[in-house]
């Protein structure tokens, strides 16, 4: 996090928006103004490629990226659809029917499952979810046989499923046909630990026997990335149909009754999505989607951005490309997919070969601007890019003029293009042209991009201090920093849950690459690093003293006031930041004074014999040092009691220029009571 955006953190605390570049790097706000750069990685081993897993000559391969040496770990008849564990130290993969597991350097494969039909790893933590046997069961590496979590019920079928970000449930589709009864298609939601079942969209069906299965069946898409959405595509229960495309929308992951369309305001067939998994991507706060009806995939197919916050939809590539396999970079700022030149719908075969072997991988920025091709080798066809976990590097698949298809690196402005595993598969020129021009590469080739950000944060969340910090303030901010030595920073900027944020407290965790447990870990306080008896400090009252920061650019000046007091109504301010804050107990105010020429005590005099007389016949000075300059104290009569108003005079270092005028004098008005804290509190800037 830069600078500017600490500053501006800080005027959340106090609700003001102001524009604080105007300090960045001022000498009295050092420490206050990069707490969060507080960040001691070291230099640190940069993170590899990742590693990659694969099928050839019916034996399951595994690699270290780039150039890590190539080892097998399966072998045997009707290997496919590898999957890495989140961590990277385990593999699943079909074996015929079955589903087998095998940990990478940890001995033999096993199977785990029989005649499995679904199955996926946590995003979060290295278990995994799968359907068999009518039922759905989570397991884990560690334990001989996974357990149940939705038992069979008759006449249900369960159909895809997919895990929510933080790894906590695990959405499933079941649908249920009887020939004279009523059906129901939905997709619920289960928690992976207690096995709670909560529903979260559902629709009815009936069975006509002219007719068939009458009504709409909900297809799970996938989560948001916060969690609170839920994607799926609603149509009829029709294989024909759903092939060519269905609307996309979005259910509230807690359950609705109706979702929202993420294409238009209705649902609209003309703008439909293709019901495969490289056709919708996430990141946080953005969807990406190829959008076109019908399922030949070399027409009609438009890469677009749904904005999670806005319900904005932008297209980004236009109807001269026909785009596939769209992939986040993994903070989301820009998107890398396979593209070549978009067809009439009326090509013979060896014109689709052509159009097919044209795509090529291209990059565009999430925010709009002109695409820009990656590679661009007429003798390979580019396909399924994934990103590393450190977006340094994009892994995909090349197929060349004779069926072989290799994996190849490269980075995300084009360079560093590099082969890294040079066959896959035993291809056949129908797997290749694959279903309508989309290849199933994922029964091939699994990617392992480095430790996913759920798994890191899952990690940190396992330490003692993060427990400690996440149940006194459950509203943390949880933040994965990969600039170094992977990191997770649980951040806390306001005291209570409903309060305005702020920037106070960090606790940083770091995660040790080789294992994918917690390391070293430390404590930022107010800039104050802390790294023995974390504990003792969050067992304290309050972490954050009883101060709040208040800076005013504009008045030049820096000081902390009581964390209680909020902005006086009615008291002006300058560029959006109030001029004056108080509470029940006390207040202060922000002044200046001309005062080119004149003496501190002579401007406190002028202040103390104006002719309102805010402090009473009797006002008293007392002279002070503020901030290593000379000043004055105007305190009121005795009479006026501990609740009349006093100020402070103090000169500035240099003239300050507010709303068009000079002023050489800053004035700071409080209650008597408080007036002595905020003056020794008071910076310039």
């Amino acid at each position: 996090m830069g600078e500017g955006e600490v500053m501006r953190g800080i005027w959340k605390r106090l609700g003001f928006l102001a524009a604080l570049i105007l300090v960045i790097g001022a000498p009295v706000l050092g420490a206050l103004a990069v707490r969060w750069k507080v960040s001691d990685l070291g230099a640190g081993k940069p993170p590899g490629a990742g590693r990659v897993a694969w099928v050839a000559e019916g034996k399951l391969w595994v690699k270290d990226l780039p150039d890590g040496k190539v080892r097998q770990l399966a072998a045997g008849e009707n290997i496919s659809r590898p999957a890495w564990s989140p961590t990277g130290r385990w593999l699943l993969f079909r074996h015929g029917e079955d589903l087998w597991l095998v940990g990478v350097g940890r001995g033999e494969a096993r199977c785990v499952v029989q005649r499995v039909d679904e199955f996926a790893w946590s995003p979060a933590a290295d278990v995994f979810a799968c359907t068999a046997g009518g039922e759905l069961c989570a397991g884990e590496p560690a334990k001989e046989r996974p357990r149940v979590l939705v038992k069979r019920e008759a006449g249900f079928d369960f159909r895809r499923i997919a895990w929510s970000p933080d790894g906590k449930w695990v959405a499933f589709e079941r649908l249920k046909v009887g020939e004279g009864g009523a059906g129901q298609a939905g997709i619920w939601k289960v928690d992976a630990a207690s096995g709670a079942v909560v529903r979260v969209y559902t629709s009815r069906l009936c069975f006509d026997r002219e007719m068939g299965v009458v009504g709409e069946v909900p297809r799970l898409a996938g989560w948001s990335p916060d969690g609170e959405m839920v994607l799926l595509w609603r149509g009829p229960c029709s294989a024909s149909i759903e092939a060519d495309g269905l609307p996309l929308g979005l259910a509230p992951a807690d359950g609705c009754e109706e979702p929202v369309p993420v294409v238009g305001k209705g649902w609209n067939w003309e703008s439909a999505v293709l019901v495969r998994p490289g056709f919708v991507a996430a990141a946080p706060g953005k969807l990406a989607l190829v959008i076109g009806a019908g399922r030949d995939t070399w027409t009609n197919k438009r890469l677009a951005v749904y904005d999670f916050r806005s319900g904005g939809l932008a297209y980004l590539t236009g109807t001269d490309q026909a785009a596939v396999d769209p992939a986040f970079s993994p903070y989301g700022k820009f998107l890398v997919y396979s593209a070549g030149p978009a067809g009439k719908g009326e090509e013979t075969q060896a014109e689709l070969r052509s159009l097919l072997g044209g795509r090529k991988l291209w990059a565009v920025d999430t925010d709009g601007g002109k695409p820009r091709r990656l590679t661009n080798d007429p003798a390979y066809r580019d396909e399924r890019p994934f990103f590393s976990a450190d977006g340094r590097y994009i892994l995909f698949v090349r197929l060349d003029g004779e069926n072989k298809a290799s994996l190849w690196l490269v980075q995300p402005d084009g360079s560093g293009l590099e082969q890294v595993v040079e066959s896959i598969g035993l291809l056949t020129g129908d797997f290749t042209f694959g279903y309508y021009g989309a290849v199933a590469w994922d029964e091939l080739f699994a990617y392992w991009p480095g430790v996913a950000d759920a798994a890191l944060i899952n990690a940190a969340k396992g330490t003692p201090e993060a427990k400690k910090l996440l149940a006194r303030y459950p509203w943390a901010k949880i933040v994965v920093d990969r600039s170094g030595k992977s990191a997770v920073d649980f951040r806390v900027d306001k005291l209570e849950g409903d309060d305005k944020p702020g920037l106070y407290l960090r606790l940083r965790v770091f995660i040790d690459p080789e294992t994918n447990t917690p390391a070293d870990r430390f404590l930022d306080l107010n800039g104050r690093v802390i790294r023995t008896e974390i504990f003792r400090y969050l067992d304290e009252e309050t972490v954050f003293g009883t101060k709040v920061p208040y800076l005013n650019p504009a008045y030049g000046v820096y000081l902390e006031f009581p964390r209680h007091w909020r902005p006086r109504p009615g008291y002006g301010d300058v560029a959006g930041i109030p001029a004056s804050c108080g509470g029940d107990d006390g207040f202060f105010s922000l002044g200046a004074m001309n005062g080119e020429g004149l003496t501190p005590e002579e401007v406190a005099r002028h202040e103390a014999s104006h002719k309102l007389k805010p402090y009473g016949g009797r006002p008293r000075l007392e002279k002070i040092t503020v901030n290593g300059r000379e000043g004055y104290f105007v305190f009121p009569s005795p009479e006026l009691g501990v609740g009349a108003g006093a100020c402070c005079v103090v000169p500035y270092p240099r003239p300050v220029v507010i709303t068009g005028e000079k002023y050489h004098y800053f004035i700071l008005y409080a209650d008597v009571k408080h007036i002595r804290d905020l003056a020794a509190s008071l910076r310039f800037l």
